[in-house]
């Protein structure tokens, strides 16, 4: 590596793709041998990977507020829930308007639609982390537990039909 940091999606990437390849060597011990060897080595890795998403997003989030040498549970002077729950809803906002505007149009309606998500999505999901950071939500474990529910509720038939288990 060039000295970057790989995070777990990546590293878990390299596996499945080594894995993929000693699949389908056959003949050479050797070649399956240091294909472990270097499959163990990215488990090994995966350990201490940064996590994918929020980790990324709260270390840049903290980087920045050394440089603007501030609180990391701060907001430039305002109350940090108001101020990023503003900036999730004022991103969305734009992507909405993004896609009306798009849509309105119809000239390569699709394309557009998804350059509008593209553009907009990650600086709400940007500000999300931050909020939840900076009110100490455990956003992975929030969420998780809003999927199980969401799972129950779709085989229970709450959205219109039970779904075959």
């Amino acid at each position: 590596m060039n000295g970057t940091v790989e995070t777990k999606s990546e590293i878990r990437a390299r596996i499945d793709e080594l894995e993929r390849l000693r699949s389908h060597v056959s003949g050479s011990v050797q070649v399956v041998h240091e294909l472990d060897q270097r499959i163990q080595e990215l488990h090994r890795d995966l350990d201490s990977a940064e996590e994918d998403l929020s980790s990324n997003i709260i270390k840049s989030h903290k980087a920045l507020c050394k440089a603007k040498q501030m609180g990391e549970k701060e907001a430039y002077g305002n109350d940090p829930a108001v101020y990023y729950t503003l900036g999730v809803c004022g991103e969305a906002g734009e992507m909405a308007n993004k896609i009306v505007k798009a849509m309105r149009n119809k000239d390569g309606r699709t394309e557009k639609v998804l350059a509008a998500v593209r553009s907009e999505l990650p600086d709400v999901i940007i500000y999300s982390h931050v909020l939840a950071h900076v009110l100490d939500i455990d956003l992975s474990k929030d969420v998780n537990e809003k999927v199980a529910i969401v799972v129950k509720r779709a085989l229970d038939g709450y959205y219109g039909g039970p779904l075959e288990r």
